[in-house]
Order: C-alpha cells, then sequence, then structure tokens
C-alpha cells in the first residue's frame, strides 16, 4: 500500500496543474487541491471521504444549470439517471390500493383495464408500468393533502391553499384546467407522501418522485396557454427544489431552483406593479413573453404571483448556505437586483382585504428597503422573510467580494459596506416582532422563526468574513447571533417547530460552529497557559467556557429533533459531531 502512495506521489509530482473542472467532485467542495488521479484520487485514498471519489469530465455542471436554454434537456436527463427503485428493481407501491377500494378513480398502482388477479397483485406490477397511471384515488389524495397542507407554507408553497385544496378534489379528469396542473399536481402527492411518515406510504415515495420528475420534465412552458398552470410550473419547481435540497440531493435542488428563477425572470414576475418600462431580456435570459400572458383574474392572483418572485429569491438565498455561496452568480438578487420592482410579499389573505391599492406602483423594491425608515416598512410575516433573505445574500456577496490584495480604494469600500450593513441588518433585527406574538398560527410562528434565524445567519455571515474591521467585536456579534439562531429555532413552544423548511439544519449547523469554535479556542488557551504558568496542569473552564457548551450540545440536541424525517439534517448533524468529536 505505501508502494502504491508513493507511486502517486510521484505521479503528482510530474504532472502538470490540473485544467479548470478536473478535480474529483470532493476535492472541489472542499476546495483543496486534487491530482486528478482516476479511479481515485490521492486525497480521497489519504483521507477516506464520506462521499466516493467522482470525476466529472464534462464541462461544468454549474455552467450547465446557468445556461436556461438547457434546462429541459438536463432535466430529462436527471430523470433517467436519478430514478430510485426499490431493493428487487422494482418500487414497491402502496399495498391495499385498488380501484374496486377507491372507486373513482384509477390507482396508480391497478390497471382497471387488466384481469381481477392482476388489480389483487399490485406488486407484481414494475416501476414502468406504475408510472403510466396518473392519480391515487380520491380518498388518497384527500390523505396526502392533509399532510402536506398545513405544513406548505414552510416549504415554498405561495399559492392559496384553499383554492388549492377546492380545485385538487375536483372530480374532473387528470387534464381539465380547473385543477391545478398535473406537475403540480404529482410534487404535492410527493410531499404527503414524504410528510407522512407512514412507512407503508414511505415505501412508495421512490415512485411518487419518479413521477413528478417525469411530470415536471414533460412541462412544455411554450405550448402552455393556461395562465395559472405557467405560476403552477414555477411552484412544482420550488416544491421539487425543497425536497430535493431536503433529501441532501443539491445539484438537483439547485438546477430546479434555477429552472423557477429562469421562469420567474422570463415572465417578468419581477416587474409587477413597476413603473418603469419592461426591458426586453434580463442579462441573456430569454424574454417568453412581453410580460405574464394574462392580467391577473383578482387581487390574489396578483398576490400569488407576487408571493411566487419572492419565495424563489428566498429559496435561491437558502441554497447559497447550504452550497457555501455556490449559486450565488445565477441568484436572482444578482442578475436582476437593481431592476427589482415588485412589491414586498404579503399574506394571501391581505391581497383580497385590498391591502395592495390598484393604482400601486414601485421601483427599486431592494433598495428602497435598504435606504428606508425601518420603522415605517411593512409587518407582513413574509415581507420579513423575503427582506431576511435579501440581507442574507448581500452579506454572502460582501464576504465573497473580500481579497487580501484588495487596493487602498478597494478596501475602503469594503469597509464602508460593511459598517453600513452591518448596521442595517442590526435595524432590520429589532424591528422583527417577538415570536410568542404569532404562537396561535403555527404557520406564521414558523415563517418568523425563518425570518429571525436568517437575518441572525446573515450577521454571521458578515462577520465570520476575513475582512471583518474589529475582530474582537466581530467574534461577539457573532456569538450573539449563532445564541440567537439556536434560541428561536430550538424553541419548542413553536406549533409544529420540527416540521420545518430544511434551511433550519444549515442555519444550525452554522450556529453550532461558531459556538464550537470559540469553545476550542477556550480549551487551546487553557492548554497554552497550563503549559506555560501551571507546570503542564490544565486550569478548569471558566464560567463563558462552560456556558458555550452548554449552548453548543444544547444546539446539537436541536438538530437531533429536527433530524427525524430528514435525511439533509441528519448528515449535517452527523458531520457536526465528527468534528466535535475529533483531537483539539
Amino acid at each position: 500500500m505505501s508502494g502504491l502512495g508513493d507511486d502517486r506521489k510521484k505521479q503528482a509530482a510530474k504532472a502538470p496543474p490540473l485544467r479548470r473542472g478536473k478535480a474529483c467532485l470532493n476535492c472541489r467542495h472542499l476546495k483543496i487541491k486534487c491530482d486528478g488521479v482516476h479511479p481515485i484520487c490521492g486525497q480521497c485514498i489519504r483521507v477516506p471521504k464520506d462521499d466516493p471519489c467522482e470525476f466529472n469530465d464534462t464541462s461544468s455542471r454549474t455552467a450547465e444549470l446557468e445556461r436556461a436554454s438547457t434546462v429541459s434537456r438536463l432535466q430529462n436527463r436527471i430523470n433517467e439517471l436519478e430514478g430510485h427503485p426499490g431493493p428487487s428493481g422494482r418500487a414497491v407501491p402502496y399495498p391495499g390500493w385498488s380501484t374496486t377500494d377507491f372507486g373513482r378513480r384509477n390507482s396508480p398502482f391497478s390497471n382497471s383495464e387488466s384481469s381481477a388477479g392482476s388489480r389483487a397483485s399490485p406488486r407484481a406490477s414494475s416501476d414502468d408500468s406504475l408510472l403510466n397511471f396518473q392519480e391515487p384515488p380520491l380518498v388518497m389524495i384527500q390523505m396526502l393533502l392533509d399532510h402536506f397542507l398545513p405544513h406548505a407554507t414552510q416549504f415554498g408553497f405561495f399559492l392559496q391553499v384553499e383554492r388549492f385544496r377546492e380545485a385538487a378534489l375536483l372530480s374532473l379528469e387528470w387534464a381539465n384546467p380547473l385543477r391545478p396542473s398535473p406537475a403540480l399536481l404529482s410534487v404535492v402527492y410527493l410531499w404527503g407522501v414524504h410528510l407522512s411518515l407512514s412507512q407503508p406510504l414511505l415505501s412508495s415515495e421512490p415512485v411518487f418522485l419518479k413521477r413528478a420528475q417525469q411530470q415536471v420534465a414533460s412541462v412544455d412552458v411554450a405550448e402552455n396557454n393556461n395562465s395559472m398552470h405557467l405560476l403552477h410550473t414555477i411552484q412544482a419547481q420550488v416544491l421539487l427544489s425543497t425536497y430535493m435540497f431536503r433529501n441532501k440531493r443539491f445539484l438537483e435542488a439547485e438546477f430546479h431552483a434555477n429552472g423557477a428563477a429562469t421562469l420567474a425572470l422570463g415572465y417578468q414576475l419581477h416587474k409587477i406593479r413597476s413603473s418603469r418600462p419592461l426591458a426586453p431580456a434580463v442579462l441573456g435570459v430569454p424574454l417568453l413573453t412581453e410580460v405574464y400572458p394574462t392580467q391577473p383574474a383578482s387581487p390574489v392572483e396578483e398576490g400569488e404571483r407576487i408571493r411566487a418572485f419572492w419565495v424563489v429569491v428566498s429559496l435561491q438565498s437558502s441554497l447559497g448556505i447550504a452550497l457555501n455561496a455556490a449559486s450565488l452568480n445565477f441568484s436572482i438578487l444578482e442578475t436582476s437586483g437593481a431592476s427589482i420592482d415588485t412589491p414586498w410579499p404579503l399574506e394571501i389573505d391581505d391581497y383580497a382585504a385590498g391591502a395592495l391599492p390598484r393604482g400601486y406602483t414601485g421601483q427599486e423594491t431592494i433598495k428602497a428597503f435598504l435606504t428606508e425608515d425601518p420603522s415605517h416598512a411593512s409587518v407582513a410575516l413574509p415581507t420579513f422573510f423575503a427582506k431576511a433573505a435579501v440581507l442574507l445574500h448581500r452579506a454572502s456577496r460582501l464576504g465573497a467580494n473580500w481579497s487580501p490584495n484588495l487596493s487602498p480604494q478597494e478596501a475602503s469600500s469594503y469597509s464602508a459596506s460593511y459598517l453600513w450593513l452591518d448596521s442595517r441588518i442590526t435595524q432590520f433585527w429589532e424591528t422583527l416582532p417577538p415570536l410568542f406574538a404569532f404562537y396561535a398560527h403555527s404557520s406564521n410562528a414558523r415563517t418568523l422563526v425563518l425570518a429571525h434565524a436568517l437575518t441572525a445567519a446573515a450577521a454571521i455571515r458578515l462577520h465570520r468574513s476575513p475582512g471583518t474591521i474589529d475582530p474582537d467585536a466581530a467574534r461577539q456579534k457573532c456569538v450573539a447571533a449563532a445564541r440567537a439562531i439556536l434560541a428561536c429555532i430550538g424553541d419548542t413552544t413553536v406549533p409544529d417547530f420540527t416540521v420545518a423548511n430544511p434551511i433550519v439544519g444549515s442555519l444550525c449547523a452554522m450556529a453550532c460552529r461558531v459556538l464550537m469554535e470559540e469553545v476550542r479556542k477556550a480549551r487551546a488557551f487553557r492548554g497554552a497557559w497550563g503549559e506555560t504558568v501551571m507546570r503542564g496542569e490544565m486550569p478548569p473552564p471558566g464560567a463563558e467556557e462552560v456556558a458555550l457548551g452548554n449552548d453548543l450540545h444544547a444546539g446539537m440536541e436541536t438538530m437531533g429533533v429536527y433530524a427525524v424525517g430528514c435525511s439533509l439534517i441528519k448528515y449535517q448533524l452527523m458531520k457536526l459531531q465528527q468534528e466535535y468529536e475529533a483531537p483539539y
């Protein structure tokens, strides 16, 4: 084995530097030097990783995602490659589904034209044959909606819930325009299965996933003349992205988020109620139509379009945390930040009540937010959440722009931006209402929890950047923000607090790492003090170190509660525990 290692070292020493994109995926993710040796590189042999050593020798996948013209082709390819059959090669259906049991609708696991014997043995169907059927039976649809809709807003559902439910339960054909689009229905059914925590249902989750992927991939936006179904396509992309995010499938999560962003920009959803003329295109994103194909039929429908845009913005900002800001460049806030005129989102009932006056027009929504007096701002919870996502993006982008090689003028500009953003985050944080004010409404309370946590995460992203002006003050602000994240996310008095957006895991992990770093520093200081002053005897920890350690353990316990049913948070907790148990 040592001979093989020596050969690899010699090979790496002689080899020229790797071209861009030729490193393995593990080394690219960790940003470490890769020798490019196939099939397993030297870094992955020396320090085995959780994921296998894989290479992507084709063009950059991120670049592919950024090309709007390839969205449909890439999605079809992902559908082909990412199906997940059961252990026997066949998806395991939900037992007991049959047309005789549920009557009016064909089960996806039984063929109404087949023999009685085949209906009695649904498990004999192959995965492909199961996908040929359209929908579950009506009783099952009702159950899946009941599992998903109470938590829908936490996963980016921006439509009016009551109207969606009524349309989904209409006893009409699958393709009837009065019902939600097939793509959206399929993704909602997938979420209902996922949140059911019922083993019989969960065994069929791979089938529902493949069905949802097929339906989303089959949408032809150019030929779709149903204006509501166009909005449903964006909703389906958002929900599928969040599902992939929750299940630790980051490439697909980013892919579907970028697809939703492409549609939002293409249909000029960032120009709703704009006082400026529409531009012909947005930084290379093709304009699918001059405006959204039809005028909204009601204030609620217009509100759904407004909420759709800001949900996509928030989704991309959330993915930026999990992907370590890798998705910033294709964010809507990057490609069209200065041209966003769409008003901030409100609660869906606010639109029906006329909260958005008929003659209202706006311009440069984000610029106005960053410069206005926060005491006069809207108090709608979706607005708080969207603004927190904007601040998080700005903090991430500012940190990414710092370099030790900045010119004096650039360094001065960076310092000014740093101080200004620090002040703006603090001002906004002070305007957020306390959590207990919304405990009676579970979805509202959970939205407010995320608004608080994202604002604190923005503070951490800002103050942990290497370009911080006052390191000691920045450290204290980071610790305070980390404790704030764990306090609000770990608040067990919030109704249904564990059924939450997958960003919760990334926020908890970020906060725990801040505290872990402080505990390590304190232990290192005590060790050095013991070596030099106390002749090798380490003094006991101080009160602050004990408090930091307690908060860290409480944070990991909180993650353990959220990890139930969420593979992403379970994985993040495992990595955090490994870091904690590593030698100091």
